[in-house]
């Protein structure tokens, strides 16, 4: 399925840029004075990131693509949703209805960026990606797109630097009311949109992949620790089973047992999952991290970079290491259980609960992407 999204997005970007390469040889930049023109180049640089992170993933170089890009996506798929329903309802019937249809649908460019960039990125939208976006905040940024090239239009108009593009934006062609009316109706249609695009995707999109599903039981240490975030596949946090990407609260958990504070975890879970923005898929957000932290364990300092956090480490009693753990952002935490030596927990399926040197943990481990240590000395 990732080869099948990766194509229909590499596909959507290549039209995007051949429409626009086109466009460019005509007019030039003042092509962006359409809203057309605007949200086709948005969804080709959305479905470009997204096809390079499905490719990493097809290289083996990646495992997901992350949520922001989704976002991204999603924003830019309902401002071309907004030019297509646009120019069958309001620019074609206003140029002459029906008749002028197949002409706004199909010629030169318009073909492109009318008809095939943004009904493929709609289906590639709601049909493809995955996991779906649940909260329904996404609808009402949908709307930014839309609202900063209204706003700048508009204001062009009135200081006649531009005139239209379109005949609804002519501000000295008509009464106030009616500009205003004009901006009604069209946000009212970008948001109408903006929402069933989101209930389509929440219905169509595939599921998120279930993690093992281990006994919980299997997910504790003898002593009450958390060493297996896999057998959390029961709980849910942010959105998808928490065996996937509950590494975070896990780790939060530990570090309160051994501060001696009394935690459960799915309360750890549910408290770090509403302290992110939005309740879509992903993982712990380290601005999350430092929040949940500053809460139940005040005193931690942060230290950046791979060797400065291991030699920091080396001098702490207790704290979390942030890195890439198989090319996904992971948090592990660790306390002093000895001189030189302490106790990790939920590293990997082969370092469960174990026992290390900082510098064994680091050479095992720490051998890419950035480094972030949150420790206690």
């Amino acid at each position: 399925m990732v080869l099948f999204s990766f194509c229909l997005n590499a596909l959507i970007a290549v039209l995007g840029v051949v429409g626009v390469v086109r466009d460019f040889a005509q007019l030039g930049w003042s092509m962006f004075q359409f809203y057309t023109l605007c949200s086709n180049v948005l969804l080709l640089l959305a479905c470009a990131v997204q096809a390079g992170f499905e490719a990493r993933i097809l290289l083996k170089k990646g495992l997901f693509v992350p949520s922001w890009v989704r976002i991204f996506k999603y924003l830019a798929v309902c401002t071309t949703t907004v030019t297509f329903v646009g120019v069958v309802l309001i620019l074609a019937p206003m140029a002459g209805g029906v008749r002028t249809l197949g002409f706004y649908l199909s010629y030169g460019t318009m073909l492109y960026h009318h008809t095939l960039c943004p009904l493929l990125g709609l289906a590639s939208f709601v049909l493809l990606d995955r996991p779906a976006l649940p909260d329904r905040r996404v609808t009402r940024w949908a709307l930014i797109p839309t609202l900063i090239y209204a706003v700048v239009v508009t204001i062009l108009n009135f200081t006649r630097t531009l005139y239209g593009p379109y005949p609804f934006l002519r501000v000295y062609e008509q009464p106030l009311w009616m500009s205003m009316l004009w901006g009604i109706v069209l946000l009212g249609m970008a948001w109408a949109l903006a929402y069933l695009i989101w209930k389509l995707s929440l219905r169509f999109s595939l599921p998120h992949e279930v993690g093992p599903t281990d006994p919980e039981e299997t997910a504790w240490t003898a002593d009450g620790y958390i060493k297996n975030q896999d057998a959390l596949s029961a709980y849910t946090y942010r959105t998808i089973p928490a065996g996937n990407n509950s590494c975070g609260p896990v780790s939060a958990f530990n570090l309160r047992r051994r501060a001696g504070q009394d935690a459960r975890i799915a309360d750890v879970l549910a408290e770090m999952d509403a302290m992110h923005l939005l309740n879509i898929p992903g993982p712990t957000l380290l601005s999350v991290m430092r929040r949940y932290l500053s809460r139940y364990l005040p005193g931690w300092r942060q230290v950046r970079g791979r060797d400065a956090a291991l030699a920091a480490a080396e001098r702490s009693r207790m704290g979390i290491i942030r890195y890439y753990e198989e090319l996904v952002p992971h948090f592990v935490a660790y306390f002093r259980v000895g001189d030189g030596a302490f106790r990790f927990f939920n590293v990997s399926d082969d370092t469960e609960d174990a026992v290390l040197t900082m510098a064994a943990f680091g050479e095992a481990h720490l051998r890419g992407g950035s480094v972030i240590l949150l420790c206690w000395e």
